[in-house]
């Protein structure tokens, strides 16, 4: 009986999550009773996960942001390079779009909620490392600081956010343009 409540819990929060994503990232003022209901959910079992909208998003957030990770998780043991272990990472994490854009909308983080923020920073410093990395194979140029190249790779993030929402250009694609751009500019 633990175990079917267990999955129904969790299939409830997986509609949750989906519907807060998708709701609130086209209309920031979206009520929980609308999420309920895009969730096919009860509006007494959101209020019994998340019983504030503040709780949800900042619940959405952490989704988006584990998302990210588990995408690129492969990274290491799959790229033969620095380099490729970033067309990987391109390739790995520009599907997520509807995470990404949930996270563009939502702006900058709280800089008050430390759990946000440490998994912010701990995806910054990944990438991070690896700039370094590369810059210590010399697939990178030592010239420039890895804050820039990490700016960089975000932004790449971002443009192919925008030119997916304004033109239909698929994912893969997408990724090779990322990372075309991104070794025209800081590879050697």
């Amino acid at each position: 009986m633990t175990e079917h409540l267990d999955a129904r819990i969790q299939k409830s929060q997986t509609a949750i999550m989906q519907a807060g994503m998708d709701l609130l990232s086209k209309n920031r003022e979206a009520s929980l009773s609308d999420i309920a209901r895009a969730a096919g959910v009860g509006r007494t079992t959101l209020y019994r996960l998340y019983d504030t909208r503040e709780k949800l998003i900042k619940a959405v957030a952490i989704h988006c942001l584990e998302a990210f990770d588990k995408a690129t998780a492969h990274l290491e043991s799959q790229s033969e390079s620095a380099l490729q272990a970033f067309h990987l990472m391109f390739k790995a994490i520009f599907p997520l779009s509807a995470e990404m854009e949930f996270l563009m909308k939502l702006g900058d983080f709280d800089e008050d909620d430390s759990e946000l923020t440490a998994i912010y920073e701990k995806q910054e410093k990944e990438i991070a490392t690896l700039v370094e990395y590369a810059k210590s194979e010399g697939s990178l140029s030592k010239k420039l600081p890895t804050s820039w190249v990490v700016n960089l790779v975000e932004g790449l993030l971002y443009t192919s956010w925008l030119t997916k929402n304004a033109e239909s250009i698929d994912h893969e694609t997408l990724a090779d343009l990322a990372f075309h751009t991104f070794c025209n500019g800081v590879a050697r």
